[in-house]
C-alpha cells in the first residue's frame, strides 16, 4: 500500500461471532509476545472494494528483533480459530506506528495481554506525531 492511500478504519461489519471471538481471544492472550491487538474493518477508499478484516497487533518490542516466531504463532491462532469460510490479514502495528492512532479511534481493542506496553506505545507514538 503506498503511503498516500487513504484509509478508513472502523468496528467489524461482520462479526466473526461469538464462539470464534472467544477462541481467537484465548488463542491470542496465549501468545507470550503479543501486547495488545485490534480487531477492524480497513478500506482502502482509492481501491473501492469495500472493507476487509483486519487484526492489527501490537508485538512486544524484544519480539521485533526476530518476529518471524512471534508472527508464526499469531498466525497460526487465527487460522485455528477462524472457520474455512472466513479469513482476515494480521498486521503488525509496530511497523507502521503512524497508524496506531487511527486504530485506537476505531475502538475494537480485542486483546490486551500487556497493557503497560500499550501504554508505552500509545505515548511513544504520540509523542512522535508532535514532533512532526
Amino acid at each position: 500500500m503506498a503511503p498516500d492511500q487513504q484509509l478508513r478504519i472502523t468496528p467489524p461489519g461482520r462479526p466473526l461471532g461469538d464462539e470464534v471471538e472467544k477462541k481467537l481471544s484465548e488463542g491470542l492472550e496465549a501468545c507470550p509476545d503479543l501486547a495488545f491487538a485490534h480487531l477492524v474493518d480497513v478500506e482502502v477508499l482509492e481501491q473501492g472494494e469495500g472493507p476487509a478484516m483486519v487484526l492489527f497487533v501490537w508485538l512486544d518490542p524484544v519480539a521485533m528483533r526476530s518476529m518471524r516466531p512471534a508472527l508464526n504463532l499469531v498466525s497460526e491462532t487465527v487460522a485455528k480459530a477462524l472457520p474455512g469460510d472466513r479469513f482476515l490479514d494480521v498486521v503488525i502495528l509496530n511497523s507502521a506506528p503512524e497508524l496506531l492512532s487511527d486504530v485506537e479511534r476505531a475502538r475494537c481493542l480485542f486483546v490486551e495481554p500487556h497493557p503497560d506496553e500499550r501504554k508505552r506505545a500509545l505515548a511513544a507514538t504520540s509523542e512522535n506525531i508532535g514532533a512532526d
